[in-house]
């Protein structure tokens, strides 16, 4: 599937995508950082879930270059800065 994605990429003017992977599919999601992160934000929504734990073991393993911040996903405003701040 990340062959797929560079072939779209390469022939369209793709600047983000968002959950290009299953949320569970961290080999995938590397995959696709490696080959696409230097273009094309890749934003993790249901991947990390505004949640500071996952996005700290993201952060360290070079997964996606960008996150999708939802209050309403990890459920206080203390946690939604947290996040906030991690991603910075």
């Amino acid at each position: 599937f990340t062959d797929y994605l560079a072939t779209l990429a390469d022939k369209f003017p793709i600047v983000s995508i968002e959950d290009g992977m299953h949320e569970s599919d961290w080999e995938g999601w590397k995959l696709l950082t490696d080959r696409l992160g230097k273009k094309v934000q890749l934003v993790g929504d249901d991947l990390f879930v505004t949640n500071t734990r996952i996005l700290k073991e993201g952060i360290e393993k070079g997964i996606a270059n960008s996150i999708l911040i939802k209050i309403n996903q990890i459920g206080t405003l203390t946690e939604t800065f947290a996040a906030i701040e991690m991603a910075k």
